[in-house]
């Protein structure tokens, strides 16, 4: 609503400043200005302003953008002579009466716009040098109006092109998290089931665990941006649930450095990163350690994972980078220029880290 109120008022005022400049122009540098006199350029001046915005709200967007170019060419090609006589009547009105010249000065002779009953009948028509100043005015006024059209049509255009790529960032956003999270569930059934398979007492851990984890996610998915210590958390929660696989063979290294307090992330958003390190940083027969850390400095968060990479089949392989490309993406999307991802791969390691950066609480 102000937007509008602000954008009639803008074009008022444009249109007022211009009528004060084309007034002041007409008059002679030794007379001062006077309203009456500029009456004749005003009505010029308000014809031309109304088939601006005929032109530009009306004929352009009824012919021109419906292609229909020859009646467009016609109906311009009609207003135009209709401008050039009512600008001849008006200026013709206007020059018989005396407040039109300088006082005691009277034209002689008749008013242009009529001939005496001597001169030939071609001598009514208006004459060739009284076209030239209306068709220039009226050339401009259309070219200014095709201008205003052309510029709002890109304005418009371009607002609803980046309205149309914020949606479909929103709907690939919610896609990517969506396909994100059911791995994640599937992997950590996994691990419940295989407890309970092997009859431990950890089963009912496992469980608790699992449930709390599961509760971050449906409350969490469609937060924007969580406290940092609440993703900690989660995290923890995590590794503690996939300890309870591998209590022999695993080491975990996570330290947590920096007042995690006063920082806020999008949620989910390192968790693909570390079950990659679980899922293939992993030996059933070897010590595996597992290093995970996460940094909150003045104004950004870094996170680093790095573990051993043993041999898996082409099929694991082919997760892992679904996993990985996916959270690449979604950090595109939630963080764009806003974060720094670099990842080294080895034959027998893996190493990551990254920068996310404008985290702190404001």
């Amino acid at each position: 609503m102000y937007k509008k109120l602000i954008k009639v008022l803008l074009h008022i005022l444009i249109w007022v400043v211009v009528l004060v400049i084309i007034t002041s122009m007409s008059s002679r540098p030794d007379s001062t200005f006077s309203l009456t006199k500029s009456i004749p350029f005003i009505i010029i001046y308000l014809y031309l302003i109304c088939f601006f915005y005929l032109n530009a709200n009306w004929l352009f967007a009824k012919l021109i953008f419906k292609k229909k170019y020859i009646l467009y060419g016609l109906s311009i090609g009609l207003i135009l002579l209709l401008y050039i006589y009512f600008h001849h009547y008006i200026f013709s009105l206007f020059f018989q009466f005396d407040f039109f010249h300088n006082p005691g000065i009277h034209p002689q002779g008749p008013p242009p716009f009529e001939a005496p009953p001597f001169m030939p009948e071609k001598r009514r028509f208006i004459p060739g040098r009284r076209i030239i100043l209306p068709l220039t005015q009226f050339l401009l006024f259309w070219i200014l109006s095709a201008c205003y059209r052309l510029a709002d049509e890109w304005i418009s255009l371009n607002k609803k092109n980046k309205e149309i790529e914020a949606e479909k960032s929103l709907i690939e956003l919610a896609y990517l998290k969506a396909q994100i999270n059911p791995h994640f569930i599937l992997n950590t059934l996994n691990t419940i089931y295989s407890l309970v398979l092997r009859g431990s007492e950890k089963a009912l851990d496992a469980i608790l665990l699992y449930s709390q984890v599961i509760r971050y996610i449906f409350d969490k998915i469609d937060t924007n941006l969580v406290p940092l210590q609440e993703e900690i958390d989660y995290i923890i929660n995590y590794i503690d649930l996939q300890t309870l696989r591998f209590t022999d063979t695993l080491h975990i290294e996570f330290n947590i450095e920096g007042n995690t307090e006063k920082h806020k992330i999008a949620p989910l958003t390192f968790i693909s990163f570390i079950e990659n390190s679980f899922q293939y940083g992993i030996s059933n027969h070897y010590q595996s350690t597992i290093s995970i850390r996460i940094k909150a400095e003045e104004n950004s968060i870094h996170f680093a994972t790095q573990n051993r990479k043993y041999k898996k089949n082409d099929f694991q392989h082919i997760g892992k980078n679904i996993g990985i490309k996916n959270t690449k993406r979604k950090l595109n999307l939630i963080y764009p220029d806003k974060h720094k991802l670099f990842i080294k791969e080895t034959n027998d390691s893996f190493y990551l880290d990254l920068i996310i950066f404008d985290t702190s609480c404001k």
